[in-house]
């Protein structure tokens, strides 16, 4: 396992020698570039005005595909393999891959280079995910969550339990085929509040999980449809259709969407107890660098374009959500949904999916969950065998 060990700190408040150019390359994927979107013309801004205020500091932006071969953690990985000196000085990485870029030893520690009262504004799922062994490695810039939206116009209120989801009978859809309906009920059932997905090593959990899946699905609450789909992102379309009545989905979805559908509403999605709990993601800058000169010059560049009202901007027209509580009532508007999802990132848990451990987990609980829906197993023999795989 590779050790962190901080390069020498210098003070981002110490001046950078101005006897040359410094170019800081990043990598970078689309999404968080300068280009000709509307979110993208103010990242445009926002970076020229940096190297505007700091003449000796430019930016070389390199896109990367965000995942697979070529994505920006293979490349970081092959790079660093075959020609390390390309590397780049700062890096765009998604929050779940972190923890394998850090076990790499690709990112260095941010501890000494910025101020300890930025990480302590981040919520806790963005808190846990920029560390790695007690360290400081990445700073999350944009978030993602999960929730509920139901047709104002035929659901009166939104159920809170599943209980109250179950009495309602109305159609429900979850993506049953992946990790994220399992993950936010297991969640909600043994979080810790630190941010973090727990392993599922409590087979009553899993049962009761696994029971109310098979009891909605029974009762025609659940379409044969869930079990096919992998992620929040195949909810929102039969929803807008109109053949289900609730859904889970991302709120980047819901952002991008709902002047399409006013009759939308959100609220949190029904737990066991009615326990907000919610499935994050998100995207971070990440230092890879290690002479001490470009570090100050990366530091100062992370801490330019986060400053909340330089940031709040791009993530309102990105429809993303930020990582941070000092931004939400600036990047996400109405007030009321602001206010919501702020409380709804405070419980939020993050799930380090790829990591090799994370992943195993990953295929016990979906195995589990279709040997349920298919009959070949019962709740209790399917959750039992989610605890013996992760063994």
């Amino acid at each position: 396992m590779a050790t962190l060990t901080p390069t020498r700190a210098i003070s981002t408040r110490t001046p950078i020698a101005t006897t040359g150019v410094i170019t800081l390359t990043l990598w970078t994927i689309e999404d968080l570039a300068p280009s000709a979107t509307p979110a993208g013309r103010i990242l445009k801004n926002q970076f020229d005005a940096f190297t505007a205020a700091n003449p000796n500091i430019r930016i070389e932006v390199v896109l990367k595909k965000p995942y697979g071969k070529g994505g920006v953690l293979d490349f970081l990985l092959t790079t660093q393999a075959v020609i390390p000196t390309q590397l780049p000085d700062v890096v765009a990485l998604d929050i779940a891959e972190v923890p394998l870029a850090a076990e790499a030893g690709l990112l260095q520690p941010l501890d000494l280079w910025l101020p300890s009262d930025l990480k302590n504004d981040f919520f806790p799922f963005a808190f846990r995910a920029a560390h790695y062994q007690n360290q400081w490695v990445a700073f999350p810039v944009t978030a993602d969550a999960q929730h509920l939206v139901y047709n104002k116009t035929l659901v009166k209120k939104a159920p809170t339990t599943w209980d109250e989801c179950l009495k309602q009978k109305q159609t429900l859809l979850v993506p049953l085929g992946g990790d994220d309906a399992f993950i936010l009920q297991h969640l909600a059932l043994a979080s810790t509040g630190d941010g973090f997905v727990p392993v599922p090593s409590n087979a009553n959990n899993n049962a009761q999980i696994l029971t109310f899946f098979r009891r909605a699905r029974d009762q025609n609450i659940l379409p044969e449809t869930a079990i096919n789909l992998t992620s929040v992102e195949e909810t929102w379309a039969p929803f807008a259709a109109g053949q289900v009545m609730l859904a889970q989905v991302a709120a980047s979805r819901y952002l991008t969407e709902r002047d399409k559908m006013p009759q939308a509403g959100y609220a949190a999605v029904p737990t066991r107890d009615g326990k907000v709990a919610t499935v994050t993601s998100g995207w971070s800058f990440a230092t890879i660098t290690t002479d001490p000169v470009r570090q100050a010059a990366v530091a100062r560049l992370i801490q330019w374009l986060t400053y909340s009202e330089r940031w709040a901007p791009y993530v309102r027209a990105a429809k993303r959500l930020p990582t941070t509580r000092a931004t939400v009532a600036l990047a996400v508007d109405p007030p009321e949904y602001a206010a919501f999802l702020r409380e709804t990132l405070e419980r939020g848990g993050y799930w380090a999916a790829a990591a090799p451990r994370e992943t195993k987990v990953a295929q016990a609980w979906r195995a589990a969950m279709a040997a349920v829906w298919k009959g070949t197993s019962t709740p209790d023999e399917a959750a039992r065998a989610i605890v013996t795989a992760i063994k």
